[in-house]
């Protein structure tokens, strides 16, 4: 909460009552409400009386108009209103977050290298989202990420953003601590590589537990700021849990040339998305929305359209010999020339000889017209049907069941019938046999060890040591013990020498033990870390050091 100015007082809302005050900016206050219809806790944030000025309250307003677009994001706070009251104060009815903001987070405990690269990729998709809707943060820091009540991030205060041509407002203000060189200069910045540049330094700052450019115990003013962030390469976090790739994830993205960073947040994402499998941990999923497409059509449209189909013309006193089921003929020149050949696109195919049984062109009739099958048009939609007259043949032999004669046909399409359906049963019966005796089929090991996904923001953290303490022995050396408040199978230790001006190489132990020389010239001071068997380590707060004077 800002300590240069009073609070001021909650505003009466219509349909809303006030329950406690949850923070203060440098434009406005947040309130905690209940609001009746529907009945849920909100956050609203309300502009300051003495600040509104017309670019202040336009500023206001674009926060309200770029948050409903990007709100139905999961890493995006949501807002559900955004009026003004009577008095005339500007407020933001929006999602309340009950858990600590990644601000408070960090101060207390650092994180795991797991949960930031989750919380990275989480944010980036968001960032992402408001980037390809044309909108620029500006203003990305552990303070506007909060916690949803699903313990997951939530970017929030899109106060000083502006559209990615450069647009802002010459009194919006900036966050020193995560803003990049550039935005110093005064000149026009590429809000996208901004934006970069802050997430990497959010990230920084949650496993360093310090932003990237303040030193502990040194001049950390804004002037020295400015000068570190412009000049000074980016400081290594030393962490024993940190690979060498997400030092140089976070280098890229806060590198001094605007060209050099990662040329999009989903490009940072991917990044940390690879040292996730470097580490074999579970990647997380960027989360972000696809241009639409124009899809081809679905296979199912117009299923149960209505289609109209060719009517076949049908002669009743003829008689013919064509086929009793539909045929499709394509589109060819395809006509009977005589009784054993087809003509097909100017081929002719000699016609399969007359099988005994089978009803063939001709056959058990002396005499009589035969009617040559109908050739479907090109755009018909199904070829023509043509059917064989149920009247009897005028000049036809006598009914003695010969081929051709209703009567046999129809005991010889019995037969047949009763041949396939037989084969067709025991073909199916073979199939259902010889799957069902088949064995399974064994897995194959991959050698891999698959790890359950990390919590985004889990506060299960490696704690410090405690009771670290040294006593100085003979030739002189020191030794040094420590107690694992939390001890879990496969922990370890790291400890190494620390001054003033710098520390050492880290050390490995098994046992809670260390010892090393004395320092002649200044008190001898040793610290200690936890490592877990995953790679997590403590976050070498204050109890992690220890000295011995000489």
């Amino acid at each position: 909460m800002s300590s240069k100015r009073p609070v001021a007082p909650p505003p009466i809302i219509p349909g809303f009552h006030y329950i406690s005050l949850l923070g203060s900016g440098g434009f406005s206050d947040v309130y905690l409400y209940e609001q009746d219809r529907p009945r849920r806790k909100v956050a609203v944030k309300v502009l300051l009386s003495d600040l509104l000025t017309e670019g202040a309250r336009r500023r206001f307003e674009s926060e309200a108009n770029l948050m409903a677009q990007l709100s139905s994001h999961p890493y995006i706070v949501t807002i559900f209103q955004a009026e003004i009251t009577d008095s005339g104060h500007s407020y933001l009815a929006m999602e309340y977050c009950s858990r600590p903001s990644l601000d408070v987070r960090y101060r207390r405990q650092r994180f795991s290298v797991d949960e930031v690269l989750a919380v990275g990729i989480q944010v980036a998709s968001a960032v992402e989202t408001a980037h390809r809707a044309g909108i620029a943060h500006r203003d990305i820091k552990p303070a506007n990420i909060l916690v949803t009540d699903y313990n997951r991030p939530a970017l929030t205060d899109f106060g000083i953003s502006g559209t990615l041509a450069g647009d802002q407002d010459e009194d919006a203000g900036m966050s020193i601590p995560w803003s990049p060189p550039e935005q110093f200069t005064g000149h026009q910045v590429d809000g996208v590589l901004v934006d970069v540049w802050a997430l990497g330094a959010t990230l920084y700052t949650l496993l360093a537990g310090r932003s990237p450019f303040v030193l502990p115990g040194a001049d950390n003013s804004q002037r020295e700021l400015i000068s570190r962030i412009t000049n000074l390469p980016v400081p290594k976090l030393g962490r024993a849990d940190v690979p060498e790739s997400l030092e140089l994830a976070l280098s890229t993205a806060m590198a001094k040339s605007a060209a050099s960073r990662y040329s999009s947040a989903h490009a940072f994402a991917l990044a940390l998305q690879r040292i996730q499998a470097e580490l074999n941990l579970s990647v997380t999923s960027f989360e972000v929305l696809d241009e639409q497409r124009a899809e081809d059509n679905h296979p199912d449209d117009g299923f149960e359209e209505t289609r109209v189909r060719s009517v076949a013309s049908i002669d009743p006193d003829a008689t013919g010999n064509a086929t009793t089921f539909p045929v499709r003929v394509p589109e060819a020149d395809t006509r009977f020339t005589a009784d054993n050949a087809t003509t097909f696109n100017n081929a002719t195919i000699p016609r399969p000889p007359a099988l005994p049984g089978f009803d063939t062109p001709g056959a058990g009739r002396t005499s009589g017209p035969r009617t040559p099958a109908r050739s479907a048009a090109p755009d018909d939609d199904v070829a023509a049907t043509v059917s064989r007259s149920s009247a009897a043949d005028p000049a036809g032999g006598p009914d003695d069941g010969a081929a051709g004669h209703p009567g046999g046909h129809g005991r010889r399409n019995l037969l047949l019938s009763i041949i396939g359906g037989t084969v067709v049963v025991a073909a199916v019966v073979l199939g259902i046999v010889a799957g069902t005796t088949r064995p399974e089929p064994a897995p194959k090991a991959t050698g891999q060890i698959s790890k359950p996904p990390a919590d985004a923001l889990d506060n299960g953290t490696v704690p410090d040591v405690t009771g670290l303490t040294g006593t100085a022995g003979p030739a002189g050396k020191i030794s040094f013990s420590w107690t694992n408040p939390q001890p879990k199978p496969g922990d370890s230790y790291k400890w190494r020498v620390h001054t003033i001006k710098d520390d050492g190489q880290y050390q490995a132990a098994a046992e809670p033990k260390a010892e090393m020389a004395a320092n002649p010239a200044e008190p001898s001071c040793i610290q200690v870390m936890i490592v877990r068997s995953d790679g997590a380590s403590s976050p070498l707060g204050p109890d992690s050091i220890a000295c011995v004077s000489k």
